[in-house]
């Protein structure tokens, strides 16, 4: 689980910190995140975001390498080549986290937690990496399992003794960072060797820790908000025990157990949140040793219960069973981070969402919203604002910070009336200087024609 994220010269973050950690507890289970439009809330999420790419920049290059080589083959369009190659390009992706016109290096520092083991992960980048270090637990104690730094053109490596158990693995691993590292991370090269290697050469040649925040990582749930500039979720390993496409898809016969639990989780859920819906279920063809299946709802409309295709449903619907198959990872003791969760659903309907399922995370869930209501429920501690100055400086802030929520007071009112910060200007906006243009350019128009 994430424990905190330092954000040096990342996007719009100049020296930030996000602080989950929970005194003696460890990390907080369940975080909200506030702020007005455009203080950075979806960057948050992007830091998450490219160190899962990061880490999976391997694959990533080796995807775009193969993408070129078929639109070359297929002699297709260059712009729909290029359009479709820079959705694996990473190093595209590591220039989009650069801070415009600032010349010292963008630095990400991510606190984490697993398995009851607490660490750090380090990566500064420019034109490439210049910098790596996890910091982390060795076998008996936390140490630095190893720290890469770039200076004058050469590699300053360190390693922990008890990184390698063989000098064949360290004499391999020191030729890939040779090779490779700059463009891509030292723990992308340990995930290259953790998925080409077979699993009796990488237990018997690399310390088991170093692959904790890796396997972290990969039972991660991403969801990017609408329109973000590389939307692809992490899929969570950790709910197995449901379906991967919840509307429609093709399951194994013997796997049928997986459909039924996953069509009773969705019947309890939106016949509880909507009072028109009153089933959900599979539709279920059969095709040799495959069952194809669909979602349909049955659906109160005009005194008369009707079948709809659930692909039909509004945008909004459909979203909350996006918001269902990501959440569940939290249930499943994985971590999941949503942005703008609360995009294109009801306030009140989120509010009952969330407030049902606190209780029962088992991993960690952090989302960013602008949905209030929450405030009025939940814990304090699990409330972030992001606050920003005159001179454009960021501070994140936990509300339990502020002595005044006691009592009677509504956390709720006090962040509406701009106690927290974290909310846009009240004063009304001036639109006379635009009807005023308006009105020049409509009279200059007429005197054109």
């Amino acid at each position: 689980m994430l424990s905190y994220i330092k954000l040096k010269n990342f996007k719009s973050f100049k020296d930030t910190e996000f602080d989950f950690r929970n005194g003696s507890k460890g990390f907080k289970r369940f975080i909200s995140i506030y702020g007005e439009n455009g203080s950075g809330k979806s960057n948050f999420v992007s830091a998450i975001d490219f160190l899962a790419k990061s880490i999976d920049s391997f694959i990533l290059s080796a995807n775009t390498e193969k993408l070129a080589e078929m639109y070359q083959e297929k002699d297709l369009p260059s712009e729909i080549m290029d359009m479709v190659i820079n959705i694996f390009d990473f190093e595209k992706l590591r220039n989009d986290c650069l801070m415009i016109e600032c010349d010292e290096d963008t630095s990400i520092e991510y606190g984490f937690e697993k398995d009851g083991h607490d660490g750090y992960y380090i990566i500064s980048f420019k034109n490439g990496f210049s910098y790596e270090k996890l910091y982390y637990y060795t076998g008996k104690q936390r140490g630095t399992l190893f720290e890469i730094k770039s200076e004058e053109e050469r590699l300053d490596i360190s390693f922990s003794n008890k990184l390698f158990k063989s000098k064949k693995a360290e004499a391999e691993i020191r030729e890939e960072i040779s090779k490779f590292w700059g463009k891509h991370t030292l723990l992308s090269i340990f995930n290259k060797e953790l998925r080409d290697k077979n699993t009796n050469y990488v237990k018997e040649s690399f310390l088991d820790y170093v692959f904790d925040l890796i396997h972290l990582i990969d039972e991660m749930t991403i969801s990017k908000a609408p329109g973000a500039s590389y939307d692809i979720d992490q899929e969570s390993r950790k709910s197995v025990n449901i379906l991967k496409n919840l509307k429609e898809g093709k399951i194994k016969k013997d796997k049928q157990d997986i459909l039924n639990r996953t069509e009773n989780i969705l019947r309890d859920f939106f016949t509880q949140a909507y009072a028109d819906i009153k089933d959900v279920y599979y539709e279920c063809r059969e095709n040799n040793d495959l069952l194809t299946y669909k979602l349909y709802v049955k659906k109160m409309i005009g005194g008369k219960i009707r079948t709809i295709e659930f692909s039909k449903e509004s945008a909004g619907t459909k979203h909350i069973l996006d918001i269902i198959r990501s959440l569940l990872g939290a249930f499943c003791g994985s971590t999941v981070i949503f942005d703008e969760i609360d995009n294109g659903i009801h306030d009140l309907l989120l509010k009952n969402i969330i407030e049902s399922m606190v209780d029962n995370i088992t991993g960690q869930l952090i989302i960013t919203t602008h949905n209030t209501y929450l405030l009025e429920t939940i814990d304090i501690k699990s409330i972030y604002v992001i606050n920003i100055d005159y001179l454009g400086n960021k501070e994140v802030v936990s509300l339990d910070r502020f002595p005044r929520i006691q009592g009677t007071n509504n956390p709720r009112l006090m962040y509406l009336r701009g106690l927290f910060g974290g909310v846009p200007l009240t004063e009304n906006l001036d639109y006379d200087a635009i009807i005023n243009e308006l009105a020049i350019n409509s009279d200059n128009g007429e005197s054109e024609d």
